[in-house]
């Protein structure tokens, strides 16, 4: 059992040289020193997301305690808005409205069962009855934080 190979400490615990030279060897590696690693690995991962989470929840309880939706300097953006959800099922009075060609000139063509949001939003522009029916079918969803770094 020459060949078999010797169990090492985790990649994760060696030093910065000699890790990083296994690292473009992996192979080199026994099976336990791998698991062991990989664990240790996914522990920091789930780690590291529940800080992004607190610090990206900071982040919007400080703008929404300013009473900011948006939040721009030199580098950065900081942006919170609620998606449009849309009930299906509220626009189903709509087929009061348009013969059958138009309402499927409002469907979408992959999906026939859904409508096209954009053609929804041109139709809502019109006003009356369709409008009301329209915008009944739009509902917020809860405000999600978007940031991005300008420049990336």
């Amino acid at each position: 059992m020459d060949n078999q190979k010797q169990p090492m400490k985790r990649l994760d615990m060696m030093g910065t040289e000699e890790a990083e030279t296994l690292w473009y060897n992996l192979d080199q590696l026994d099976i336990r020193t791998l698991l062991d690693t990989l664990e240790s690995m996914k522990a920091e991962r789930k780690l590291l997301n529940e800080n992004i989470g607190k610090v990206t929840l900071s982040i919007q309880r400080q703008m929404e305690g300013d009473n900011a939706l948006l939040y721009e300097d030199d580098a950065w953006v900081a942006e919170i808005k609620a998606a449009t959800v849309w009930n299906e099922e509220a626009l189903i009075p709509l087929i009061e409205h348009y013969n059958s060609d138009d309402i499927a000139a409002l469907l979408n063509k992959p999906k026939p069962r859904t409508y096209n949001k954009t053609k929804l939003n041109k139709e809502a522009k019109k006003g009356g009855e369709v409008k009301r029916i329209i915008d009944f079918a739009k509902q917020s969803a809860l405000p999600e934080l978007t940031i991005r770094q300008k420049g990336k």
